[in-house]
């Protein structure tokens, strides 16, 4: 039988440290809030997962995640 992982799961470091979180940034329609695109990427905790999707929504309507957690939502700049 197959392995799942769990949600929130964790990646190991290959230089051996600490486990790395998965985060998913969503990046929505500003109508519908669809979902356009998302961009999956690894950080140390939430506080730095927060601070690299910020440098990547570039004032578009996002929402950030790590597997069921919803962290933090933004809407788009004027």
């Amino acid at each position: 039988m197959e392995e799942k992982r769990p949600q929130n799961s964790t990646v190991g470091r290959s230089s051996g440290g600490a486990p790395l979180t998965q985060y998913r940034l969503y990046f929505l329609h500003s109508v519908e809030r669809l979902i356009s695109f998302s961009h999956e990427f690894e950080a140390d905790d939430d506080e730095r997962a927060i601070r690299i999707a910020e440098g990547w929504r570039e004032g578009r309507r996002a929402e950030l995640w790590s597997g069921a957690r919803k962290l933090k939502s933004w809407e788009a700049d004027k």
